[in-house]
């Protein structure tokens, strides 16, 4: 990968395309900034004040269309802790034209991407052509998760707490459990997000919407008071090459754009943390969900018996259209033949500590440490 795309991307970070009042709220509200990352602190609010003019363009030209626009099918909300193979899923399923999602343009520019022919030329001059960390292949209009949207619509999203790794967990609490915030807080969120689905959907050109979110594995309540007959699919994959992938996301992608110094065993604490919060929540809340609305898949098998998976999806969430989608999504399968996952190597500390912590999935699941983990 070529350097400046990839000190673009890892720069970016969730909140480039925020509004400068936003931006601001959340540096100085959030601790210390290191000294040596105020540039990045100074790119963020150039690019930002520099969008200003974008964002009352498109307000004035589309809020009133978002506003009329109805959800006349609620969202298919894909689960799964980061680095489960949510991604892969997303891509696979949006290859349905049935289907539409929120792109990354509009991720990272929420509040102009339908009129900012400036940053979308931008994007599609720096943006690298796959992500650092798994090496899949980016593009404006390709599916991106909504939580990257959010960050960008205010200060309320839990991935703007990946600007200050030493707060992870607190963001989890504050944003994705919505414990010690305001009813106030909590419901802007609400409003701000169901704007955000009906941009999407207006922009998707009322096509029900595909919406990947991580974060959203532990919000299953708050998204069925949003949209009671939701459906959902969770992914779920082998824990220790989750924990794994989660410190290279690290290393590739987090520490290229946070604002504050973090060590070794916070990422660490952090890692072992979001995990079992996470999915302590999921299986709490998934019990709240409609029979016939849930389907639970392991990622080896959809990895393996692709079609078959996703026959199962479609059957058992009683989706139509699956035949006639088969072709583009074997089509878009055979492109990822030449694709190479990351290899991953872990200390004999690391493995018993996933051993240890995360045993509650291990066992619930069936999981071995897997051949391919080299151990060190």
């Amino acid at each position: 990968m070529e350097k400046h795309k990839f000190s673009f991307q890892t720069r970016i970070g969730p909140s480039l395309g925020t509004s400068v009042r936003h931006w601001m709220k959340l540096v100085l509200t959030n601790g210390s900034v290191a000294l040596r990352y105020y540039p990045r602190v100074f790119f963020v609010n150039a690019v930002s004040s520099l969008g200003i003019p974008f964002r009352l363009y498109e307000r004035f030209k589309f809020n009133s269309k978002v506003d009329t626009t109805e959800i006349s099918t609620p969202p298919i909300f894909i689960l799964g802790h980061w680095r489960s193979g949510t991604t892969h899923l997303h891509n696979v399923m949006c290859q349905d034209t049935q289907f539409g999602f929120i792109t990354m343009l509009q991720a990272m520019f929420p509040k102009s991407f339908m009129s900012n022919n400036l940053f979308r030329h931008l994007m599609r001059i720096f943006l690298p052509n796959t992500r650092p960390m798994d090496n899949m292949e980016m593009d404006i209009n390709k599916p991106q998760e909504e939580e990257m949207a959010l960050g960008n619509l205010f200060p309320y999203s839990f991935y703007n707490g990946f600007y200050f790794p030493q707060r992870t967990m607190e963001y989890f609490f504050k944003y994705i459990r919505f414990k010690n915030t305001s009813l106030k807080v909590l419901e802007q969120w609400k409003k701000v997000y169901y704007y955000l689905i009906k941009k999407a959907t207006l922009n998707m050109s009322g096509r029900q919407l595909i919406l990947k979110n991580p974060a959203n594995t532990a919000r299953i309540k708050l998204l069925l008071d949003l949209f009671p007959n939701a459906k959902f699919i969770h992914i779920y994959r082998n824990p220790y090459i989750v924990y794994a992938s989660m410190r290279n996301f690290y290393r590739k992608t987090i520490e290229g754009f946070m604002l504050q110094s973090v060590t070794e065993k916070q990422i660490e604490n952090n890692i072992f943390s979001l995990y079992k919060q996470l999915m302590t929540s999921y299986f709490k809340e998934k019990q709240l969900i409609p029979h016939g609305n849930l389907i639970e898949l392991k990622f080896e098998d959809f990895e393996v018996n692709t079609m078959n998976e996703l026959n199962r999806i479609y059957s058992e969430l009683d989706i139509s259209g699956f035949e006639r989608a088969k072709n583009k999504i074997d089509f878009y399968l055979s492109s990822l033949s030449d694709y190479k996952k990351n290899t991953y190597n872990l200390t004999h500390e690391i493995i018993n500590s996933i051993k240890r912590k995360w045993d509650f999935t291990i066992k619930k699941w069936d999981y071995d440490i897997p051949i391919e983990l080299q151990l060190v």
